[in-house]
């Protein structure tokens, strides 16, 4: 009797084993699973921090470009940015409105492939940021930052058109190509994950750049997803711009 007595009595305890490490096993499932989603979050938060602070970087570098030249720099026209030069060949074509961030031309350091940024800038007729200029009878007496001024000043009062660089709506429910929002001075682009799965899983590939910003990255498309379109599962570029009113607000401040 002792003996089956025993023996119910350690297949008892070994069912609450069992039952302890399925109950085990699932709690440290949950909380790998908890762990991994964090994680992925956290990476997440991480990439588009270090995106946002390379741009702000760049919007500083671009103003002081301006300060300094009276003008802003042409776009790097090359492929994948290498050139880190303005235009492509020493030339800059006045179509050259899309292209990369010229970084050694900003005496920035030349970062990989995949993190670099794209950068547009609005070269309108009478009103060209790279070669700005007065009008015919006015620019031999106007100085360079002269120049400078009123085209950040044409540009301010121009109609807002698809012939220039564009931001579209904010909304994703609304944004297209066909909706014009305004024309910055100009706009830096960068790209984290292919959401929309249009890339070739490269980080030197131009389409990595999601949504409206893919045709902008991959062919000079002018149009540019707004800067304050959330992030969801098809998108995740960070994108900041510059008006002509604060870049022209700005050099004021620095000319007082």
């Amino acid at each position: 009797m002792m003996g089956i007595a025993h023996r119910r009595h350690a297949a008892r305890q070994a069912g609450f084993t069992v039952l302890e490490m399925a109950v085990s096993v699932g709690v440290v499932g949950a909380l790998a699973l908890l762990a991994g989603t964090s994680y992925r979050d956290y990476a997440q938060w991480r990439a588009r921090s270090q995106a946002e602070a390379q741009q702000e970087v760049a919007r500083q570098a671009l103003r002081a470009f301006a300060l300094r030249n009276q003008r802003l720099p042409c776009p790097d026209r090359s492929s994948y940015g290498d050139g880190a030069r303005e235009g492509q060949g020493g030339s800059c074509p006045g179509g050259a409105q899309v292209g990369w961030l010229p970084y050694e031309a900003l005496g920035l350091p030349r970062p990989d492939r995949g993190q670099r940024l794209r950068y547009a800038v609005a070269r309108p007729a009478g009103a060209d940021l790279v070669q700005p200029s007065g009008s015919a009878s006015e620019d031999r007496n106007f100085d360079a930052s002269a120049r400078l001024r009123a085209s950040l000043t044409t540009l301010a009062a121009r109609a807002p058109g698809s012939d220039l660089p564009y931001l579209s709506d904010p909304n994703p429910d609304r944004e297209s190509c066909g909706r014009v929002l305004s024309n910055p001075a100009f706009a830096v682009v960068a790209a984290l994950d292919d959401r929309d799965g249009n890339g070739n899983g490269r980080a030197d590939d131009p389409a990595r750049f999601d949504g409206l910003n893919q045709a902008m990255a991959s062919s000079n498309a002018l149009c540019i997803a707004a800067p304050g379109r959330p992030m969801d599962a098809r998108y995740d570029d960070v994108v900041a711009s510059e008006s002509a009113d604060a870049l022209l607000g700005w050099l004021a401040t620095q000319t007082r």
